[in-house]
């Protein structure tokens, strides 16, 4: 590869030269599939799956490099180096017409991928990456109708989807319908998944949301289904909540000087058994529109200052590797400088409030 090329992502060295490979390597599945084996970089199962299934050389190669992918930097760099090895050339001579010329100069991973290798970052390689469930109200029986929320719903559901998630919209849904669907969520198996996201999208009040119908779900009960006693499927998993909702009726009001703040980390504690025990609220990632008794801003055609924002920041920031902490810091400062006027009388600010108990750091990987 290019000098400039050197600290770049692997994984994305290895989409971008997917044609390339698919070509090269198709000539003789078994042969690579062999090494990628016997070098570890895909499991025994893996290497079954894919060598003795009835599918054509171009699929079981699209099925290889679509699993090293997965795996992460660290995997795609083992790969590339193996795509070096003399016997791996002479079986394949096309590999010395590699776009980029040599690919050995990736032998220093990036910094995510000693994240990842150090378990400092949080696993997000499954196919779906979990479920990201959508609660959009927009019809109230005695409230105002929330004007602009499909717009919000709709960029979730775009930029969930480009993640990797299974999204599930469920709109205007009454209180007791929602806690029945958080409960639903909540026992159902979230094995083989790497994370859980859920997102509401109502009228509030202090640390709660309405449905439909009015009635207050508290914002602590969303989060209860999922914690570890009872949705043991997702403990060490990130649970990320975002909450666009007003949190009362007062006005964010603008200063000349801010103040800054942090935010508590658990941490695994241990017993002498060597077993780990996880803090039953650990992991969990809880993104506020607004901060407590203050209104939030809904715009009726473009939506929300805050979940317009945070699409727009994980857009940005998901394919740079950026964690989610850095990501809702942008979009702090982008929505602390929107400005508004409700009824053409006063003057409307808006900060949100991430708050967290994550144990890593969270990256959300474009699949």
């Amino acid at each position: 590869m290019q000098t400039s090329q050197r600290h770049r992502n692997t994984m994305e060295i290895i989409k971008e030269n997917k044609l390339f490979l698919l070509e090269v390597l198709s000539c003789d599945p078994s042969y690579i599939l062999q090494h990628v084996q016997q070098s570890r970089v895909i499991t025994d199962r893996e290497y079954k799956n894919i060598a003795y299934s009835p599918d054509n050389h171009e699929k079981k190669i699209t099925d290889l490099l679509d699993k090293v992918i997965f795996k992460g930097n660290e995997k795609c760099q083992e790969f590339l180096e193996i795509l070096q090895k003399e016997d791996v050339k002479e079986t394949f001579p096309k590999l010395h017409e590699w776009p980029g010329g040599k690919v050995d100069v990736l032998a220093n991973p990036i910094q995510e991928t000693q994240d990842v290798t150090k378990g400092t970052e949080y696993r997000m390689a499954s196919k779906p990456r979990g479920y990201c469930l959508i609660f959009n109200n927009l019809n109230f029986e005695r409230l105002s109708t929330r004007t602009g929320t499909n717009a919000d719903a709709k960029a979730l559901e775009e930029v969930f989807s480009w993640l990797g998630f299974e999204v599930k919209r469920h709109d205007d849904l009454k209180a007791a319908e929602m806690r029945a669907k958080l409960e639903e969520y909540g026992k159902a198996s979230h094995q083989g998944k790497d994370c859980f996201v859920c997102c509401v999208l109502s009228h509030g009040e202090q640390q709660c949301v309405v449905g439909t119908d009015g009635e207050k779900v508290e914002i602590k009960d969303i989060v209860s289904c999922f914690d570890g006693k009872k949705c043991p499927s997702l403990v060490q998993k990130p649970k990320v909540f975002f909450i666009q909702a007003c949190q009362g009726k007062e006005f964010q009001e603008s200063v000349e000087a801010q103040g800054d703040g942090c935010f508590p980390v658990v941490r695994l504690e241990s017993d002498d058994s060597g077993i780990y025990r996880v803090p039953v609220d650990a992991d969990v990632l809880i993104g506020m529109a607004t901060v407590q008794e203050c209104l939030s801003m809904r715009d009726v055609r473009s939506g929300t200052w805050y979940i317009q924002s945070l699409c727009r920041q994980l857009r940005e920031g998901c394919p740079r590797g950026d964690d989610i902490h850095s990501i809702l810091t942008k979009v702090n400062e982008e929505v602390s400088k929107e400005e508004g006027t409700i009824k053409r009388i006063k003057l409307a600010k808006q900060i949100p409030e991430p708050r967290y108990t994550l144990t890593k750091k969270l990256v959300f990987r474009v699949p």
